[in-house]
């Protein structure tokens, strides 16, 4: 069974072991291996900060950690809006529907909010696929990536 659960203080190792992970894959896979997606895997200290600033989850599949997710409420003045950063799945649980039952207990778990955002790599064609089934739009393409938004309309 899929469950998110908040990272507590004794999984931020796992947490950073889990980003390498999928960091290193997508480098590997998009990158070519030249490292410049592994900048974003990250340390203790980079876990521990956002731990105590945002909403820090962990995916678990039956009572272990397949990857890892924060939810960033600063990232412009808009109410009710979560920007999803650093979403990650580890590579051999990848493509098996946990990522999407993943942001299907994430927007349950916040109803309140009610506009999602995230940017993702444009070579990240697996994750666009994701995020489009799950009823994200790509609205702009920045230096970084594609910025993709999801508007909750009212309930």
């Amino acid at each position: 069974m899929i469950y998110l659960d908040k990272v507590k203080i004794d999984d931020v190792e796992k947490i950073v072991e889990v980003r390498k992970l999928a960091y290193t894959d997508e480098d590997i896979r998009f990158g070519q291996g030249k490292g410049d997606y592994l900048k974003y895997i990250g340390n203790v200290d980079f876990v521990l900060w956002c731990m105590n600033r945002f909403f820090l989850y962990k995916i678990m599949l039956d009572g272990m950690i397949i990857g890892t997710f924060w939810l960033d409420h600063e990232t412009d003045g808009r109410p009710n809006h979560f920007e999803l950063q650093d979403f990650c799945i580890i590579p051999e649980y990848q493509n098996r529907g946990y990522g999407a039952k993943a942001i299907e207990l994430m927007e349950d778990l916040h109803k309140n909010i009610k506009i999602w955002s995230l940017t993702t790599s444009p070579f990240s064609t697996r994750n666009h696929h994701l995020y489009e089934k799950m009823g994200y739009k790509k609205i702009r393409q920045t230096e970084d990536g594609f910025l993709y938004e999801k508007i909750i309309e009212g309930e």
